[in-house]
């Protein structure tokens, strides 16, 4: 069997335990807080219900034994929340069981047609998921309106009513299920670069500002700038600042107009807010200003990084061996030209494989090849605590570029590393091999091309091999001979 070439890769994401679960309840008491209590009328109604968004994701991103736990708290957070609102009991029990049945008719769905990650960055899953988030919303407002009318005695237009109810909760998890899940993905994260967030954070204090100028400012043109700077930070931040800018400046819109303030609240200043019918839509304007933009950069992004990734992948495929994983012999000849052009000096040594004809008649042609990775891992290390660069040349043959050694005591050590390292027993998956090297050695001193020096060490290697192998020769240690015939060679090695 083959060995693969060993890559580093990314450690498997552990899942999400107890304290994603607290941080979700966390999320859900915040937002149920700031809607409830800042963002609703005299009635106890409110413009979105963005708290849904840590159920769903609870839901979608926990096991069950710790979502379960989840929306036990949240129901019990959102009952009292809705008691305090001015929400009569009944009322108040009626929106906690519908707020749980919309998350639970919308998980499996989009568990199911948005991807196991649910990644809602992506603009056709963000699609998938407003027409689950619509339908879902649609049935829980319709059974929603229908015990209020059958036995609560609500008087109120019932399609009124069941269309207000829909535009609340679908907003609301439109706007933040997105950020909270860019959120719990963000959590685990071990550090997140200082540099990375300044432009980001200050674009979005920027919009906040803005948004709490216009609204404290309600007949000045500041309004109007709110949607620029929003399409603004969407081309130039990451999704977790784009949605999140969106969410709380909804927040804050919705507070303001809720206490009468504000552009929204001025064209209607005598109605109640959910009888203006202005602030879901402009919510809604919002929303799909800033976020399809982000969401196109984002695909652009992704689009540029994986054509970054496959030309790495064909340069690679390219300049490296595809058994061994090692350099080539036309990008050594190149590494080699450079270094003799900076003149930084440095060593050549040509490695062959003594008797590995043996290994592929013993052993299989498969055994060879695991034993030829095996080898040429072990040369790459070699070669990489010392600074330098491995290739392989072609067949049983291999090259080391080094850096200058300091003496020739520190260049007999490396040598007698690499033979020691070589004659380490290969275990294969049934048997093992036995290897030695011939190692031939050339320093770029005096060389004035790459054919020379390479010739140089070649005839090192040659010296070596008729010295009996298994060990090394330096050029200036080799009489001026020219190198045995390959046909000659060749005839040996099936004698031997």
């Amino acid at each position: 069997m083959m060995n693969k070439r060993w890559s580093p890769c990314r450690e498997a994401e552990p899942p999400a335990g107890i304290g994603s679960a607290a941080v979700l309840i966390l999320l859900f008491a915040l937002m149920g807080l700031m809607t409830r209590l800042f963002c609703a009328d005299a009635s106890g109604y409110s413009s979105f219900w963005p708290a849904n968004a840590a159920m769903l994701v609870a839901l979608l991103r926990l096991r069950p034994r710790f979502s379960i736990p989840v929306l036990l708290a949240c129901f019990g957070i959102n009952v009292g929340l809705n008691q305090i609102s001015g929400l009569s009991p009944d009322e108040a029990l009626l929106a906690c069981a519908m707020n749980l049945l919309q998350v639970l008719l919308t998980a499996p769905p989009v568990r199911r047609f948005c991807g196991a990650r649910t990644d809602l960055t992506r603009l056709r899953r963000q699609g998938r998921f407003g027409l689950i988030v619509f339908a879902a919303t649609a049935i829980e407002a319709a059974i929603g309106v229908f015990v209020e009318r059958c036995f609560l005695g609500d008087p109120d237009n019932v399609i009124g009513d069941w269309a207000q109810w829909v535009m609340c909760d679908a907003l609301g998890l439109m706007l933040a299920t997105p950020a909270v899940l860019l959120m719990m993905n963000w959590l685990p994260e071990r550090r997140i670069k200082r540099g990375a967030t300044m432009e980001p954070m200050a674009l979005m204090t920027g919009i906040l500002l803005l948004t709490v100028v216009s609204f404290l400012s309600p007949r000045s043109f500041l309004f109007f700038f709110l949607y620029p700077a929003l399409v603004t930070l969407a081309f130039r931040t990451p999704p977790i600042w784009a949605l999140s800018t969106v969410l709380f400046v909804s927040i804050l819109v919705s507070m303001f107009t809720a206490h009468n303030l504000g552009p929204i609240a001025l064209m209607s200043p005598d109605g109640p807010l959910m009888s203006q019918k202005l602030l879901q839509p402009f919510l809604w304007t919002l929303f799909l200003s800033a976020l399809p933009a982000n969401m196109m950069v984002g695909e652009k992004m992704r689009s540029a990084r994986r054509l970054s990734l496959l030309r790495a992948h064909l340069e690679h495929a390219a300049t490296h061996d595809p058994l061994t994983g090692l350099m080539t012999r036309q990008p050594f000849r190149l590494e080699l030209a450079s270094r003799l052009r900076s003149g930084v000096g440095g060593t050549l040594l040509f490695i062959d494989l003594d008797y590995f004809k043996q290994v592929n008649d013993r052993l299989g042609h498969q055994a060879g090849d695991s034993t030829l990775c095996l080898f040429s891992q072990r040369m790459e290390r070699c070669a990489r605590e010392r600074g330098g660069r491995a290739a392989r040349f072609g067949g049983d043959e291999f090259a080391m570029l080094l850096p200058r050694m300091p003496n020739e005591a520190a260049l007999h050590h490396v040598l007698c590393t690499i033979l020691e390292t070589a004659r380490s027993p290969y275990q294969l998956e049934e048997r093992t091999a036995h290897l030695s090297v011939s190692i031939g050695v050339a320093t770029l001193d005096r060389c004035d091309s790459v054919d020379e020096v390479i010739r140089r060490a070649d005839r090192a290697l040659y010296a070596a091999k008729d010295a009996g192998r298994n060990g090394f020769r330096l050029y200036e240690d080799t009489p001026p001979t020219d190198p045995p015939d390959p046909a000659a060679e060749q005839t040996r090695q099936m004698a031997v």
